[in-house]
């Protein structure tokens, strides 16, 4: 059977896209060493894959230094030193294992370099927005460029250094270096793409080895035991911002205040940085917990207010959800705007935030039917596209011309 390695970084939303398609490539036999931390042992061994934790890298890999979609250049250099660091010990586990390939998500550089120092196929988990080349019309709307020249300026020296590393490791283990762009994706023979080519921008601008395969959501229940009781038949409204940049409790006391007393029934979800019994006594129509089911809560929801990460933005549109975005990294932003241009939601930006902002938005976004509909086309175009049988499928015939399996 194909035995491979996958090399991740401990983040929700690079590890949760990827679980779906290791269960399918379990379950056709495939032998998968998942190298991540320890905070998500269960999560990789419920899917089937062997759990294999880092040596030199631990759970708040992310936090610790304050690394987000902000500081796109910042991150680069960190994740190129840490690739300097690991790349002894996941050569010598490769070489201890022989796998047939390897799997990595895109801001895994290391897996990158495992690949092309030993000549093994590799195969990338595409957990962001793949690159695509916007016309001239896009570059001179400056609403849309803004968040990405904010992300080009910032830490430009980083930038640099990032590229140093990068170019002294290529020539240590005698590889390719990588661009700094590279570095945040780090690119493979054969991309997996967890959105579908309707909702990627420049879909014809990428490269022809990505297979845009959408999302993959059970219709079973994440969590029986979550009540939905109280919604009573209301229209269920769901906020949250996700899991990395959620502790804006002010953002949550607007919106409790903008829809106190409403006829809909709002579920909030705040995270582990924030207590919900921090916000005291709560209007009839509102509760908030730390955790919900999101699938179970977006099923039912008739409005998602969220941050516009691109996992949130998928499974609200997955169930064709209209969403009410509001970005905290600019990186976030691009994906809002996005939604936008689709027609399939909204956006206010942190500054644009208050009761009157969301009531009127979100009032838009509940009695016009034209953003429920372009929600639910983009969510059929992410059923369409194939899910995770058909990104086995391609695994499985890339191999077939490149492998000979052990």
């Amino acid at each position: 059977m194909p035995k491979a390695l996958f090399f991740n970084v401990p983040a929700h939303g690079h590890v949760n896209p990827s679980l779906p398609l290791v269960a399918e490539l379990t379950k056709r036999g495939h032998h998968i060493i998942y190298f991540i931390t320890e905070n998500f042992r269960a999560k990789v061994e419920a899917v089937g894959a062997e759990f294999r934790p880092y040596v030199t890298i631990d759970d708040d890999y992310f936090s610790g230094p304050g690394l987000n979609g902000t500081r796109p250049q910042f991150a680069a250099h960190w994740l190129i030193t840490t690739t300097g660091e690991v790349l002894p010990e996941l050569l010598e586990a490769a070489r201890r294992v022989q796998p047939d390939y390897i799997l990595y998500d895109g801001m895994c550089p290391w897996g990158y370099m495992v690949a092309k120092i030993l000549g093994l196929p590799a195969v990338e988990s595409l957990s962001l927005m793949a690159f695509g080349t916007p016309p001239i019309s896009a570059m001179l709307k400056w609403d849309v460029m803004r968040p990405m020249m904010n992300m080009v300026r910032r830490d430009f020296s980083k930038g640099l250094a990032a590229n140093r590393l990068s170019q002294a490791l290529g020539k240590q283990y005698d590889v390719r270096p990588l661009g700094m762009m590279e570095i945040l994706s780090a690119p493979a023979d054969l991309a997996i793409s967890y959105t579908s080519k309707a909702y990627q921008p420049y879909a014809d601008t990428v490269g022809d080895h990505i297979r845009f395969v959408g999302r993959t959501v059970s219709d079973a229940p994440t969590d029986s035991s979550f009540s939905f009781e109280q919604v009573n038949g209301r229209r269920l409204v769901y906020i949250s911002l996700g899991t990395l940049a959620n502790e804006d409790a002010s953002f949550f006391r607007t919106c409790i205040e903008a829809f106190s007393g409403t006829d809909d029934y709002v579920i909030m979800s705040t995270g582990n940085r924030l207590d919900p019994k921090s916000f005291g006594t709560l209007p009839e129509n509102i509760a908030i917990y730390s955790w919900v089911p999101q699938f179970d809560v977006l099923k039912r929801a008739s409005l998602f207010v969220s941050h516009a990460g691109l996992n949130s933005v998928h499974d609200g549109l997955y169930f064709g959800v209209p969403l009410l975005l509001v970005p905290q990294q600019d990186e976030q932003e691009i994906n809002a705007y996005r939604v936008v241009e689709l027609g399939a939601g909204l956006m206010l930006r942190k500054s644009q935030v208050n009761v009157e902002a969301i009531k009127a938005n979100a009032a838009r976004l509940l009695s016009d039917s034209r953003f429920k509909d372009e929600a639910k086309r983009i969510g059929e175009t992410l059923r369409a596209a194939g899910g995770m049988p058909r990104a086995a499928d391609e695994i499985e015939a890339f191999l077939g011309k490149h492998v000979k399996v052990h």
